[in-house]
């Protein structure tokens, strides 16, 4: 019998000899990735902090949190402890007169819910930054809501 018969006459085997690669390369990727399902953290003491801003607010509320035992970060990191994201914003009316507020939001990186808030007037914080920064971690680490996620999952 030639090579080529012989070739033909088990050609059919052939499916089943690149599915049974398939399944063994799957299998041992398999094996080897890490576990895909997310745990969030059940307060927010459970969190790295992730504060990009460079501002002098940003900067302020950093250092606060540190001094009250919270992990901050300035640069994203991957394969990291469960992460959450300063983000802070001011906003105001159009209208004449109109009260300027702060709103700092703490939000999950990879789920994107939001675990801690503070809303509050700027000039309610006190005249400076510093201040501003300080009533904000104090709001931040006193929330009754650290414990429980404010946004839909």
């Amino acid at each position: 019998m030639t090579r080529s018969q012989v070739a033909e006459r088990y050609r059919w085997l052939r499916p089943f000899r690149q599915l049974g690669i398939a399944v063994f390369g799957n299998a041992l990727l398999l094996a080897c990735a890490p576990p895909t399902r997310y745990e969030q953290p059940s307060a927010v003491r459970g969190y790295e902090i992730l504060i990009t801003r460079r501002d002098s607010l940003g900067q302020g509320i950093a250092e606060g949190l540190r001094r009250r035992g919270f992990t901050v970060r300035r640069s994203v990191r991957g394969g990291s402890r469960p992460t959450a994201y300063l983000l802070s914003f001011t906003f105001r009316d159009a209208e004449p007169g109109a009260v300027t507020w702060v709103h700092v939001r703490l939000a999950d990186t990879r789920t994107g819910v939001v675990v801690a808030a503070v809303s509050a007037p700027l000039d309610s914080l006190g005249a400076t930054t510093p201040d501003h920064a300080r009533a904000i971690v104090d709001s931040l680490a006193a929330s009754p809501a650290l414990g429980r996620r404010l946004s839909p999952p």
